[in-house]
C-alpha cells in the first residue's frame, strides 16, 4: 500500500468515529497551543534587546542580595541612632520668675535639660541685688533627690511635654 492509501484509510476511520474525531481535534488544538507557547518561550529566552531571561534573573538576584545587605546595615544604624537619641537631651524648658516681690523683671530662672527617660539636670539662677547664685540639681525619672522649687517643677513638667 502506498502512503496516500494508508492516510486516506486512517482519516476515514477517524472521521467516521465521533470519539476519534474529538480526540483528533484535541490533539490538533494541543499541537497549535504547544507551537505558540514554544515561540513565546523562545522569545523570552532570547529577550527583546539581546539579553537572556537567565541573565535578567541573575542580575535581579544580585540586586535583591545588595538590597538585603543594605537593609541590614540600615537597621543596625537605626538601632544605634535610637539608642543614642534615647540618652540625648531633647526636653529643654525655661521658667522665669521673680524670687522677691520687689525685684521685678523676672531675672531669675529655672531651666530643665532632660532626655527621653526623664534623666538630666535642672539649673536655677536666683538674681538678687547682691549678685546671681546658680544651683543645679540632678533629675532622674523626672524627679530629684533634692527638694525642688515650684519653678523647677514647672520647668521639668514643660520639658517633659516636649519629649
Amino acid at each position: 500500500m502506498q502512503f496516500d492509501q494508508i492516510a486516506h484509510t486512517a482519516l476515514a476511520q477517524i472521521f467516521g468515529n465521533p470519539i476519534l474525531s474529538g480526540l483528533a481535534v484535541l490533539v490538533l488544538f494541543s499541537l497549535i497551543q504547544d507551537f505558540v507557547l514554544f515561540r513565546r518561550l523562545r522569545g523570552l529566552m532570547r529577550g527583546g534587546d539581546g539579553k537572556s531571561l537567565e541573565g535578567t534573573i541573575t542580575k535581579l538576584n544580585e540586586r535583591v542580595i545588595a538590597l538585603e545587605t543594605h537593609a541590614k546595615k540600615a537597621e543596625i544604624a537605626f538601632e544605634n541612632l535610637d539608642t543614642r537619641l534615647g540618652s540625648a537631651v531633647r526636653g529643654v524648658a525655661v521658667e522665669r520668675f521673680d524670687p522677691f516681690r520687689n525685684a521685678g523683671g523676672q531675672q531669675s530662672f529655672a531651666t530643665a535639660f532632660l532626655d527621653e527617660q526623664g534623666d538630666g539636670v535642672v539649673f536655677s539662677g536666683i538674681h538678687s541685688r547682691d549678685g546671681v547664685h546658680v544651683y543645679s540639681k540632678k533629675v532622674s525619672r523626672f524627679h530629684s533627690e533634692r527638694e525642688l522649687s515650684e519653678e523647677e517643677k514647672r520647668a521639668i513638667d514643660e520639658a517633659k511635654k516636649k519629649l
